[in-house]
């Protein structure tokens, strides 16, 4: 290898390294800063209070609305043709939550998602990776919906200037996305510059693909359909397990805030959004007076479901993926 490649890959290691350990203590930074102004007391008396019932009942919606993001998945999937059944989708997707929790970002979940889906299925990985994107902005669209829908109704209840002005970046995020998943001219005037050749004529597929679906309506419909009904679900889940912990809020105030929160929790900061989103709950639901021990055990209450989830996924990739490709 010339020296001078040697010394680009050491340099390119030596990035990714600084940018995890950057993440790492940024998560734990923010761990640190939350348990150090919570009562641990509180949070111990918390858990022994809690609901288990309502618990459950929040942890089986939780599984529920998995199940929705891989029927969304799968149709996306369908729209390019790559016939797959649901088992495979299921033990792909469950993969894929493993990495989210381990790795830095979502990124190398969706890695993941697209390098198995490809190897499986047979097929080039642009089109894959391009269901995995437009998964990801049904998934902001069906979140901002909601997020409109419930200021409608409750904006004047909270009247929280903030609220609106993350409403209207995230409208603009989505505006964004919207361009580069299916307007060509917004597209070439963003990426073709790429100054490597392959990069480009790969990103170029991608658009390809996800620009195809302009002419697949309803299954975009039914992606947009589905990322409302499983954004409408993780905000009752929050309100589920508040009542297991026994806060009693209304609900609209959860549909209002927890989009917000899920918006934070996405930012590429911290290990799987861990920190951030405890952050922004402690905040958030500050703001509608609940104690910062609540809220701080309202948002481990979600990280123990995402945990849970991660693990069977990692199960299911150490067990079933080998198995599949045989």
């Amino acid at each position: 290898m010339p020296p001078q490649n040697s010394w680009k890959k050491r340099r390119s290691n030596l990035k990714k390294i600084l940018s995890i350990a950057l993440r790492i203590s940024i998560t734990l930074l923010l761990l640190v800063f939350l348990f150090g102004r919570t009562d641990i007391k509180g949070l111990a008396g918390i858990a022994r209070g809690s609901d288990v019932w309502r618990l459950v009942s929040a942890f089986v919606l939780y599984i529920f609305l998995n199940f929705l993001v891989i029927l969304r998945w799968q149709a996306l999937l369908h729209g390019l043709s790559i016939r797959v059944g649901l088992s495979c989708v299921t033990v792909t997707y469950l993969s894929s939550q493993f990495f989210n929790l381990v790795l830095p970002s979502t990124i190398g979940g969706d890695a993941v998602r697209t390098i198995d889906m490809a190897k499986h299925a047979s097929c080039p990985s642009s089109g894959v990776l391009a269901t995995v994107i437009l998964d990801r902005v049904g998934g902001f669209f069906g979140l901002m919906t909601v997020l409109t829908l419930a200021l409608l109704f409750g904006y004047r209840i909270l009247n929280d200037p903030a609220i609106i002005i993350v409403a209207l970046i995230l409208f603009g995020m989505i505006l964004l996305l919207f361009g580069i998943a299916f307007w060509g001219r917004f597209f070439g005037s963003i990426f073709r510059h790429v100054p490597f050749e392959k990069l480009r004529d790969y990103l170029y597929k991608i658009h390809e693909a996800t620009a195809s679906f302009k002419g697949r309506r309803n299954v975009l419909f039914f992606v947009w359909f589905l990322s409302c009904i499983g954004q409408a679900g993780i905000s009752f889940m929050y309100y589920l397990a508040s009542e297991a912990i026994g806060v009693h809020i209304e609900p609209i105030y959860f549909f209002i805030l927890v989009p917000v929160i899920m918006v934070f929790s996405v930012i590429p900061v911290s290990i799987g959004g861990l920190g951030v989103r405890d952050t922004a709950c402690v905040i958030l639901l500050g703001k509608i007076g609940m104690a910062a021990e609540k809220a701080f055990a309202l948002s481990l209450i979600n990280f123990g479901f995402i945990f849970i989830v991660s693990i069977i996924g990692g199960l299911t990739y150490v067990f079933a993926l080998p198995r599949r490709r045989v």
